[in-house]
């Protein structure tokens, strides 16, 4: 009897699935310096086109041979600073208001760097949930310690020993001396009482994201990724950002308003 209902239920889910709206989605790309967006292609075959492909594109105009790429997607002159977590807060601010059902945000160099495997993008394209995108040899042969089944995560005790050495780089931060460690950072961003010893991520903040992830925090969460990486092209807040954002989007976390980006 309980068999039975559980396979009643399974298809009166499958009718309801059938009937609802198809899933919208985005892809969001970072394109640094005149990286091939040519592998975007592979993209089509999953619910993606360029219609639905914006590219953030950093390359300067008289960049040596500059590639066309106004064929992959719609593209946004996006200025030369807080890498690609800037663009990622950029895209939410601007369409706060108006979210696809799920984003693909990857950074131009998805592959190319090795940052996941096409098997695993091709898992997220596909996907209607919370996927990080990484699990590529560029872990592995980064941080071969601290891989386990494709899963990274970064002791919170190696951060503390990295920062002792990046004091004088962590001095020039916009957001110094309110803010001078990773931990401070947590503690800006959320109300938590215990910093976690783990902090597990994507390599390169390459995800995939529902809106409702997106939605928990306000715009002014999302402008403070602006806010706080728009005076270089890699600050250390940018890196910090890459660290929490799966925290963020995949966790239950209390937003501070202890900070608000005018």
């Amino acid at each position: 009897m309980v068999c039975k209902f559980f396979v009643g239920c399974d298809r009166i889910g499958e009718n309801i699935f059938k009937m609802t709206k198809p899933v919208s989605k985005t892809l969001v790309v970072t394109n640094h310096a005149n990286h091939d967006l040519e592998w975007l292609s592979l993209t089509y075959d999953y619910g993606f086109s360029p219609e639905n492909t914006l590219i953030y594109d950093r390359t300067p105009d008289d960049f040596p041979g500059k590639s066309k790429i106004d064929h992959l997607g719609k593209i946004i002159k996006s200025p030369n600073v807080g890498s690609n977590p800037y663009d990622i807060g950029r895209y939410i601010v601007d369409h706060y208001e108006d979210l696809p059902d799920m984003m693909i945000h990857v950074k131009g160099n998805l592959l190319q760097k090795k940052y996941t495997t096409e098997e695993k993008f091709i898992y997220a394209l596909k996907a209607n949930w919370f996927v990080p995108i990484d699990g590529g040899p560029l872990c592995e042969s980064y941080f071969p310690y601290l891989v386990n089944d494709n899963w990274f995560a970064q002791p919170m005790e190696w951060e503390d020993r990295i920062e002792k050495e990046k004091m004088d780089e962590i001095k020039q931060m916009k957001v110094y001396p309110r803010i001078s460690s990773l931990r401070e950072f947590i503690q800006d961003l959320f109300i938590v009482q215990d910093i976690p010893k783990f902090l597990s991520f994507a390599p390169g903040a390459n995800y995939a994201v529902p809106k409702n992830c997106i939605l928990k925090y306000s715009k002014n969460f999302y402008k403070k990724i602006m806010h706080y990486t728009d005076y270089n092209n890699n600050p250390i807040e940018a890196h910090w950002f890459e660290r929490v954002l799966q925290m963020a989007w995949q966790g239950c976390l209390e937003e501070n308003f202890s900070y608000i980006v005018e």
